[in-house]
Order: structure tokens, then C-alpha cells, then sequence
């Protein structure tokens, strides 16, 4: 497989085409930071790429434990309707 243009033989648990697809992820990601900067060694850009998708699973994690804290919140009846995008609306009545 072919990362940052040269050939690595990779072996891992994986099925190939996993693997597949994450060397054609890190290379996408590549071209894209290569297009956007003026980076000049293969070393810079892999530096580049790797705190890119690095920032990218960093923020994933932080939505996802944020999404988990809110769900249990909600179970356990913590969370007051305002804070679940719900309101309360007040009519007042006319006397009849």
C-alpha cells in the first residue's frame, strides 16, 4: 500500500479492504493539507496530516461523550424541559 508515496506492507487484524480504506483516508486528508499549505517535506506533511486527523477523533470523542452525558441526564429525569428544547407556554384565561 501506497501512504505519502511510497509502498508499506501492512499487516493487521483488519480485513484488506479496511485497511484499504484507511490509507486512502490519510492520503485524501494529505492532498488536501499539501493543496492548503506550503508545506515542503514529506516529514511536514505527515506532521500535518496526523494533527489534523488526530483533532478530528479528539473532537468526535468530546461530541460523543457530550451526547452520552446528556442521554444519561435525560433517563434520569435531570435535565428540565427548557433544557430539552421544550417550552412552556402561559395563556392567560378570560374571565368569563
Amino acid at each position: 500500500m501506497t501512504l505519502f508515496g511510497r509502498e508499506y506492507s501492512v499487516r493487521g487484524h483488519g480485513a484488506r479492504e479496511y485497511v484499504e480504506r484507511l490509507v486512502e483516508f490519510i492520503n485524501t486528508r494529505a492532498e488536501e493539507i499539501k493543496e492548503n499549505s506550503k508545506v515542503v517535506t514529506t516529514f511536514d506533511l505527515v506532521i500535518l496530516t496526523l494533527l489534523n486527523v488526530t483533532d478530528e477523533l479528539f473532537e468526535c470523542r468530546q461530541t460523543i461523550q457530550e451526547r452520552i452525558k446528556k442521554s444519561e441526564e435525560e433517563d434520569q429525569g435531570l435535565l428540565e424541559p427548557s433544557d430539552l428544547g421544550e417550552t412552556e407556554l402561559k395563556i392567560p384565561l378570560r374571565d368569563s
